[in-house]
C-alpha cells in the first residue's frame, strides 16, 4: 500500500523493486501540511566549546542534525593520486628512452613537475622534500584502470612502489564508493555503486556542471546563505564559498567526506568556513527556523535512491526556509532525456503544488524555483529542448564511451508520474 511507503528505505539497497513514484508521492503530499514539524533550530556558524566537540565525537546515529566543523581534518600531507593519463604518459616516455616526464599526482590541482624515469620505474619530489615511488608493474595496472585513481600502497612510505585503488566501502548506504578521473586535466568525480556522481564527457566536465548549478541561481551575492543538500565532493559548498557565500552543506553518507579529504578540489570544505551536517536531508530541512537561507541547491540521488528528497513534504520544508526573494535549484538529470522527462514534470508538479513557482532550466539539467515568478537567467536558457545524444541519457559508467550522468539515474527508476 503506497500509504504506507517508507520512502526513507529507499537507500537500503543497489536492486531495488520499480517503484510507482507517483503513488509513493502523492501519498506523501496528502500528509506534509499536517505532520508535526521537528524543533527549528537556529543554524550559524561558529567556534566549536569543548562540549560541543565532545557531543559531535558521539555515535548517535538518531539525531537528525549534528554539528562538525570540520567532521574530519584534512590529510596532512595528502596522498600523491595517480591516474592512467599520468601512467600513460610515464609508459610512453619510457618507451621513448626519456628520462623525466611531467606529472600530475593531484589532478592538475598543482603544477605539475618531473618524474625521473629509470628502469624500476618513476620517482618524483613532491612539496620541495617527500619521495614518491612507482614501480612499473603498478604503473601498467593503473594505465590499464580507465575508471580508478591511485596512491600508494603504504600511507606512510610512499617509496614501496605499490599502489592501491582509492576506494571503499559505506556503512552508511552499504555501497561501494571511488574517485575517478573525468578527463585528462578535469576535476574527478566520485562512483557509487559503479555510477557516476557527475555530469562528464558530454560536452561538460564536473567543474562546469557545477557552474551552471550556481549559474542557475545567480547572482550569488556576498554572504549570502546558501544551502547545498547532499554535499557529494563538495563542488557546490566550495565553489559557493569561494564566491562569498556562507554555506551550510548536508550529507547523509560519511564516506563522501573521506572522498573529499583525498580530493584537492574538495580543500575549501576542511578549512572551517563551511558548516557540515551529517544525515537524510528531508530530516535536517525540518530542523532549520523560517525563512533562513537565500539560496537552496539540492542535489539528490535517483528517486530509487532518496525518495524522500522528492517528495511535496520536503518541497514544502524547503518553502518553509527559503527567503522570500530566494532561489532554489534542484538537480534532476537531463531533463531532455526519455526518463528525464519524466521526473521534471513531476518536480515542477510537486513545487508548484507546495506553492513555488518552477521551470525547467536545460542547460543546468535542472529545475529553478522561487516564492515568486520564476526567470531563468540569460545564460541559462535554451530554448530548444532537443533529444539528448545516448551518451547523456545515463549508462553505466563501463568504460570510457559510456559515461553515465550522475548518480545512478536509470530510466528503470522513475515510473512516469504525469
Amino acid at each position: 500500500d503506497p500509504t504506507d511507503l517508507d520512502i526513507t528505505l529507499a537507500r537500503a539497497s543497489i536492486a531495488r523493486p520499480r517503484v510507482n513514484m507517483r503513488a509513493a508521492l502523492d501519498a506523501c503530499s496528502t500528509s506534509y501540511a499536517t505532520g508535526a514539524r521537528a524543533p527549528r533550530v537556529r543554524s550559524r556558524r561558529r567556534q566549536p566549546s569543548s562540549r560541543a566537540t565532545a557531543r559531535a565525537s558521539r555515535d548517535d546515529d538518531d539525531a537528525p542534525r549534528r554539528r562538525h566543523a570540520p567532521p574530519l581534518p584534512p590529510l596532512d600531507p595528502r596522498p600523491p593520486l595517480i591516474t592512467h593519463y599520468e601512467a600513460r604518459r610515464l609508459l610512453d616516455a619510457r618507451a621513448n628512452g626519456e628520462t623525466s616526464c611531467k606529472v600530475s599526482w593531484d589532478f592538475h590541482f598543482t603544477t605539475p613537475n618531473d618524474a625521473r624515469v629509470d628502469a624500476l620505474g618513476a620517482r618524483a619530489t613532491l612539496d620541495g622534500d617527500r619521495e614518491v615511488f612507482m614501480a612499473w608493474d603498478a604503473i601498467e595496472t593503473i594505465a590499464g584502470d580507465e575508471r580508478g585513481v591511485y596512491e600508494p600502497a603504504d600511507e606512510d612510505d610512499w617509496l614501496g612502489g605499490g599502489a592501491r585503488k582509492v576506494v571503499t566501502f559505506s556503512d552508511d548506504t552499504e555501497r561501494a564508493v571511488s574517485l575517478m578521473p573525468s578527463g585528462e586535466r578535469t576535476w574527478p568525480t566520485a562512483l557509487i555503486a559503479g555510477f557516476s556522481m557527475h555530469r562528464f564527457g558530454v560536452g561538460v566536465d564536473p567543474k562546469e556542471d557545477t557552474e551552471k548549478k550556481l549559474g542557475a541561481v545567480a547572482p550569488i551575492r556576498k554572504n549570502a546563505r546558501l544551502l547545498d543538500i547532499c554535499t557529494g565532493l563538495a563542488y557546490t559548498s566550495c565553489m559557493a564559498h569561494a564566491r562569498g557565500a556562507d554555506v551550510t552543506t548536508i550529507e547523509l553518507d560519511r564516506t563522501m567526506t573521506k572522498m573529499c579529504r583525498m580530493n584537492p578540489h574538495s580543500k575549501a570544505l576542511f578549512e572551517g568556513e563551511i558548516e557540515q551536517l551529517y544525515g537524510n536531508g528531508a530530516d535536517v530541512v525540518k530542523t532549520f527556523e523560517d525563512s533562513c537561507f537565500d539560496v537552496i541547491i539540492t542535489d539528490p540521488p535517483t528517486f530509487a535512491l532518496a525518495g524522500e528528497l522528492y517528495s511535496a513534504e520536503f518541497y514544502a520544508d524547503l518553502k518553509r526556509i527559503l527567503r522570500p526573494k530566494g532561489k532554489l535549484y534542484h538537480y534532476i538529470g537531463d531533463p531532455k532525456s526519455a526518463s528525464g522527462s519524466g521526473v521534471a514534470a513531476g518536480v515542477v508538479r510537486r513545487l508548484k503544488q507546495v506553492g513555488f513557482d518552477a521551470a525547467i532550466d536545460y542547460d543546468a539539467h535542472g529545475i529553478v524555483a522561487a516564492h515568486d515568478r520564476v526567470r531563468l537567467n540569460r545564460t541559462s536558457k535554451d530554448k530548444s529542448p532537443r533529444k539528448s545524444s545516448s551518451k547523456s541519457r545515463g549508462r553505466r559508467v563501463d568504460d570510457a564511451s559510456t559515461r553515465r550522468p550522475r548518480r545512478g539515474r536509470r530510466p528503470e527508476d522513475f515510473e512516469d508520474d504525469e
